[in-house]
């Protein structure tokens, strides 16, 4: 698997792919096909210039590669850690889904800098590729700032995911300093109506945005599509082109900390997502192709829960596109604040403690259930030629009253709404 440290691209090749990379970078591309050439140059993962060690890398991973061994239906190691840096955060926003909010009666505590030390390294020696920070608020954090220069110096991308309140000018510049990939700030509006829905920090969000924009921090946003915010989510994926960001990511609403009603009121329907996909696919004809040479314009990207979405295209398409569906203990892991390793961070389910990654990896039974997903589905996604690609959403399933393995009941194919 290649990875584009810039804008957290991946791509994976066989064997074949892996011979084709090592005579490219020798200099022989006469032997490849154009088409495979062009994309690895479009998309920078192949750039002219001074030899950098790349060549012994590739060669290093190809001589090792017939040997490489994986759990089943995932990769060798996680393509990404996700991180829990604290259970602490500074405001309280609807559908939460898992901080201990202000004036909680549960003890939010920080992740203890030496587990984030024994996560890092073994994901330095997995050859992990990102580790994304979170929580609860992780700028809250006292030693973040040393969680990103440790990650970097480790060989891992650091990206973050934030409310934006605290990410002051003098914040961001010590971020950038220290090597932070990403920032993802949260903004479920283009508008103060619309985002107090279920986030109350509009104007602050907006700041931090600008913030990124001007330091020159890569800076995506993150949207969570409610019955409440979808009224702005074309709005908001036009701010974001405005503004520069990287990435517009749209998430779907999951289980939430509270006991009301918010999932039932807030999940949208297959109408609903309906007009998601409309509204995608009409924002896709509309752009332009950006050449090799040109700065890369805002890509929309959807949660992995949300890969209906994209079942206009034929599977075989959508697989060589990279689409996996839910990626829970497939290519990413979540470690809590308190070490417990999961399979994501909306179904914390755990047999694997101390921050044990690469154990839970090979070893979790928990992680098992999951890759098995495609044996044990029940219901209408049990038929479905998407079910290897997709697998819907466990969390929400049992959310909704479901079993784990139940099929998602917010697919609008379940429903006869083919995309």
């Amino acid at each position: 698997m290649l990875f584009q440290q810039e804008t957290a691209e991946t791509a994976l090749l066989d064997l074949e792919g892996l011979d084709a990379l090592y005579f490219l970078l020798k200099g022989r591309l006469r032997d490849y096909p154009p088409f495979f050439v062009a994309y690895l140059r479009e998309h920078r993962f192949v750039v002219e210039g001074l030899p950098d060690g790349s060549l012994e890398r590739v060669a290093a991973v190809r001589e090792a590669a017939p040997t490489t061994t994986a759990p089943f239906r995932a990769l060798a190691a996680p393509e990404t850690i996700h991180f829990s840096v604290t259970g602490r955060c500074d405001q309280a926003c609807a559908g939460c889904f898992y901080s201990a909010r202000p004036g909680s009666t549960v003890t939010p505590t920080d992740a203890p800098f030496e587990l984030f030390e024994r996560v890092v390294r073994q994901a330095a020696e997995a050859r992990v590729f990102q580790v994304a920070l979170g929580g609860g608020e992780p700028l809250l954090h006292p030693r973040l700032v040393e969680m990103v220069r440790l990650a970097r110096r480790s060989g891992l991308v650091p990206n973050l995911t934030t409310n934006g309140n605290l990410l002051t000018v003098e914040a961001v510049a010590a971020l950038r300093e220290a090597g932070l990939g990403q920032v993802q700030i949260s903004l479920n509006g283009a508008s103060e109506e619309t985002n107090r829905t279920t986030r109350p920090n509009f104007a602050a969000a907006l700041r931090a945005l600008e913030g990124c924009r001007t330091a020159g921090l890569r800076f995506g946003i993150n949207f969570l599509v409610t019955r409440s915010s979808l009224v702005d989510l074309e709005t908001v994926i036009r701010l974001g082109q405005q503004m520069g960001a990287a990435t517009v990511n749209l998430l779907r609403p999951k289980p939430p900390t509270t006991a009301d009603d918010w999932l039932e009121r807030e999940s949208l329907t297959a109408a609903d997502y309906r007009q998601v996909a409309d509204v995608l696919h009409r924002l896709q004809a509309a752009a332009p192709r950006p050449s090799s040479l040109e700065r890369p314009t805002t890509r929309v990207t959807v949660d992995a829960s949300l890969t209906f979405l994209l079942t206009h295209r034929p599977p075989q398409a959508l697989y060589q596109a990279g689409v996996w569906g839910c990626s829970a203990a497939r290519k990413f892991v979540t470690v809590t604040q308190n070490g417990e390793v999961l399979p994501c961070s909306h179904v914390r389910w755990s047999d694997v403690g101390d921050g044990d990654v690469m154990r839970a990896w090979r070893e979790s039974a928990v992680f098992a259930r999951f890759r098995a997903l495609e044996d044990t589905m029940r219901g209408p996604c049990r038929a479905c030629r998407y079910l290897s690609l997709c697998r819907g959403c466990p969390a929400v399933v049992m959310a909704f009253g479901g079993e784990f393995g139940d099929s998602d009941p917010h697919c609008p194919r379940q429903v006869g709404q083919a995309f």
